[in-house]
């Protein structure tokens, strides 16, 4: 199973399947340990020979999820950016489409041939959506199935709330409506396959409330409190960035003075800071994972259904 692994390094089809054969293994061995009606030296031995080889399964468990997510992973990287900050979902919002093409090679953005096709959220969920179709196909547990894209959701919004916090065009009223709805259809697309627990949705509120902040008034000291009240998943450090980045969209609007800034800053003072004062998301955070004990039901002989070309008809059932 090892060996299979290391050939499937980039099919994520092949990967699931190997990931329900070995934790279907791992939960047979515990479902089939040895019981206590065996002599005592006997099943000492045993036992110990099992424990082992389970917990050799139990890691090849691990390696399997991680490398299933690692292919998923490779493909998102390339699509985050320019689908959920950049791309014009909502048409005709913002005038910044110059710009934007002037600084995709900015921050993380990777360049791309001219004349080709900008990612866009259907891309994004698109790769999701194959990491869905593998784990549906070989029916691993819904729980499973929400840890990682628990792990995916929270990868695509700590690339995306950085380059957020690095890229001063990103940081205006427009944009804001833009990454909001660009974070909704993802919302509405976990949502739709029951993937909404487990922490999936909430770990995307620190993008949201950026994007928030980038669309509420800026102006009264009553704004200032509610900016406080509101964004508790971003830390006093992202939010005086976002608003010190912030850009006017039009001539009605107005930059957000230094005084403003001062206010919110003594207001986050005040409050019980749950999130740590660092700018920067970290992107290779890696969400322990719990694999539910779910073995399969016991099976007579009789059931079983042995293909031909196993050619083992010499075989009695019992």
């Amino acid at each position: 199973m090892k060996t299979a692994l290391k050939k499937q390094t980039n099919d994520l089809n092949m990967t699931a399947l190997w990931l329900k054969n070995v934790c279907l293994l791992h939960d047979l061995l515990i479902q089939h340990s040895p019981k206590q009606s065996l002599d005592s030296d006997e099943l000492i031995s045993m036992t110990t020979d099992l424990s082992d080889l389970i917990r050799s399964l139990s890691d090849l468990c691990i390696q399997a999820y991680q490398q299933l997510l690692s292919i998923t992973e490779t493909q998102l990287q390339k699509l985050i950016v320019p689908a959920l900050l950049e791309s014009e979902t909502i048409a005709g919002l913002s005038g910044l489409a110059g710009k934007l093409v002037v600084s995709r090679k900015r921050a993380g953005s990777d360049p791309r041939p001219v004349g080709a096709d900008a990612p866009t959220m259907a891309s994004v969920l698109r790769q999701l959506g194959a990491l869905h179709t593998a784990l549906s196909c070989q029916s691993l547990p819904l729980s499973l199935a929400e840890q990682a894209f628990r792990q995916m959701t929270y990868l695509i919004c700590a690339c995306a709330l950085n380059n957020l916090l690095l890229r001063k065009d990103m940081c205006c009223w427009s944009r804001g409506m833009q990454i909001r709805y660009n974070v909704s259809l993802l919302e509405e697309w976990l949502r739709s396959r029951g993937l909404q627990a487990g922490g999936t949705v909430a770990t995307l509120e620190p993008l949201i409330q950026a994007a928030q902040l980038l669309q509420v008034g800026k102006k009264t000291a009553a704004d200032a409190q509610a900016i406080v009240r509101t964004c508790t998943a971003l830390s006093s450090t992202q939010i005086v960035k976002i608003l010190t980045l912030y850009t006017p969209h039009s001539d009605l609007d107005e930059k957000v003075t230094i005084n403003f800034i001062r206010t919110v800053q003594e207001l986050i003072k005040g409050r019980s800071d749950t999130q740590p004062a660092q700018l920067l998301l970290d992107v290779r955070r890696v969400f322990p994972v719990t694999f539910p004990y779910s073995p399969p039901p016991a099976l007579s002989a009789e059931e079983l259904v042995i293909p031909d070309s196993l050619k083992i008809s010499f075989l009695r059932r019992a």
